[in-house]
């Protein structure tokens, strides 16, 4: 009873959140997005080696061949994050740095359906937060 009193009367831990998001680490691992260029285009080559890598599959990437050349096109690019464990595997592997960890943290929702994000093409309601909450506010 006694610990019980003396939490009751300890600041709160949370400070102000949420009119106040926590600052992250640089390096924390959080939702996942895809790394865009000048052009608007992701940087994926869609290669499919995050995809591979993934130890859950919870990567599911669409491609198609190149009609100019060697190579494949993005078609789309999903991950469901219901399975993914964030080990960061996908983002190690990928040559272009086409996947990249966010700084947006607040992805639980109560529906599974919610889990699996679309990043290509990327549509308004899952376009990736960007890594710093401070910056542009892309996520809607």
């Amino acid at each position: 009873m006694a610990s019980t009193i003396t939490h009751l009367f300890r600041p709160n831990f949370n400070g102000g959140y949420p009119d106040t998001p926590k600052v992250l680490p640089e390096r924390s691992r959080m939702s996942l997005a895809l790394a865009f260029g000048e052009n608007g285009l992701p940087l994926c080559k869609a290669c499919g080696l995050c995809e591979r890598s993934c130890p859950d599959a919870a990567i599911r990437i669409v491609t198609n061949k190149r009609e100019d050349g060697p190579g494949r096109v993005l078609d789309s690019f999903e991950i469901d994050l219901g399975l993914c464990m964030y080990c960061g595997l996908c983002v190690e592997v990928c040559p272009a740095a086409g996947i990249m960890h966010t700084g947006h943290f607040e992805v639980s929702t109560p529906d599974r359906a919610d889990t699996r994000l679309t990043l290509w093409p990327a549509t308004v309601a899952t376009r990736p937060a960007p890594a710093n909450p401070s910056s542009e506010a892309v996520r809607a």
